[in-house]
């Protein structure tokens, strides 16, 4: 058994880069491990119930699986230095960044990675290089080229279609322009240090859209995010502070007024469908991966999207965060969420919450009970 920790993940998973560069911000001593797909199958696999990056695997042999379990856990282990602000509104600003990094990034992600030609054939090779390690690239492309092709079937599921392909790249182009107006301000998204926000928005923007050289080019006018994501790379051992008193920057405020315009209306689509499937099956433990597909919006553009019912889960943490805040300051919070939406959904708690239980998400008590969001 190894005695320091062993996260295992390729460089092309933006889920891998998140937890990665924790790891670093953080100084753990640990093995950065590519695993083969002979090594995902069977070792992975056989621990944590799929073959799935990142995991992680503590010393004392303890398994770790899904980017923000990996990062809770050791958060609550290891707690210095913090990446939890000692605000609420900071707080909640962090979870809404990873829930959006985590769910609606991977759109833009998985759109410039394989429909660009060039980002495409530099994912194969990526592929080839972690998964067959020992072949020549070539001879592994081919061999990996149906899971790759399985990964690209999952485009139109996500939204990513000819209807809303404008919207993803306007809403990606957006999304860089005001996070190089913020980070000429601020080292991170709330200060001299990085949140859980950081870092989910780092594994997409990073791994997929700034490594994949046919997609580099979003970020030729902007410096300063490039700035921030070699921050997160090759972190300092001196950690900067948070900013005082509570502040959420204005400069981050158009980001988050698209995020409850688009996204988080979706959020409340899945919750209805979730809170619906419940009713129609009380006795139910876990809820089905999707209920089908629904209308959403992006960039002024509209389609369909898979309703998967994961997404709830990670939306679960910053309705936690609201929900479990005294009365002062979820008033706190609410004026926040007054500044970039007509709609405060934290108001109205999870009628059907999920937990984590042996790698698995299941419903957290019996279905269509009253309650708030609960997480393990």
């Amino acid at each position: 058994m190894s005695k320091v920790m062993q996260h295992y993940g390729w460089w092309v998973s933006p889920y891998s880069a998140k937890t990665r560069s924790y790891l670093r911000f953080k100084q753990f001593p640990f093995e950065d491990i590519t695993p083969s797909g002979f090594r995902l199958k069977l070792s992975i696999e056989r621990n944590v119930g799929r073959a799935i990056m990142p995991t992680v695997r503590l010393p004392d042999g303890t398994w770790l699986q899904d980017s923000s379990d990996i990062i809770d856990t050791l958060e609550g282990l290891h707690p210095e230095p913090t990446i939890v602000p000692p605000g609420p509104t900071q707080r909640l600003v962090s979870h809404l960044a990873e829930l959006h990094g985590d769910e609606w990034l991977c759109m833009c992600a998985l759109h410039y990675r394989w429909h660009i030609p060039e980002n495409a054939d530099f994912a194969m090779a990526e592929f080839a290089r972690s998964g067959l390690p020992g072949l020549p690239v070539w001879i592994g492309k081919r061999l990996v080229a149906p899971a790759a092709r399985k990964m690209q079937s999952y485009l139109p599921a996500l939204g990513v279609r000819e209807a809303t392909i404008p919207g993803l790249e306007r809403f990606t182009e957006q999304l860089i322009s005001d996070l190089e107006r913020h980070f000429s301000e601020h080292a991170f998204l709330l200060g001299g240090r990085p949140c859980l926000g950081d870092f989910a928005f780092f594994g997409p923007l990073w791994a997929h859209l700034f490594r994949d050289p046919g997609s580099r080019f979003l970020f030729r006018e902007a410096p300063k995010v490039q700035a921030w994501m070699e921050r997160l790379r090759t972190p300092s051992s001196a950690a900067g502070s948070f900013l005082p008193n509570d502040e959420v920057p204005a400069t981050l405020t158009p980001i988050f007024r698209r995020m409850f315009a688009d996204q988080m209306v979706w959020v409340e689509t899945l919750r209805t469908a979730i809170d619906d499937w419940c009713a129609a099956h009380p006795d139910a433990t876990r809820v089905p991966r999707a209920l089908g597909v629904a209308p959403f919006h992006i960039g002024s553009c509209g389609g369909e999207r898979k309703l998967a019912t994961f997404t709830q889960w990670k939306a679960q943490r910053p309705w936690s965060t609201y929900q479990n805040a005294s009365g002062q300051e979820q008033t706190t919070m609410a004026a926040w969420i007054e500044e970039i939406s007509a709609n405060n959904p934290f108001e109205t708690p999870i009628r059907n919450p999920f937990v984590r239980r042996h790698f698995k998400t299941v419903l957290a008590k019996s279905p269509g009970s009253p309650g708030v969001a609960e997480n393990e």
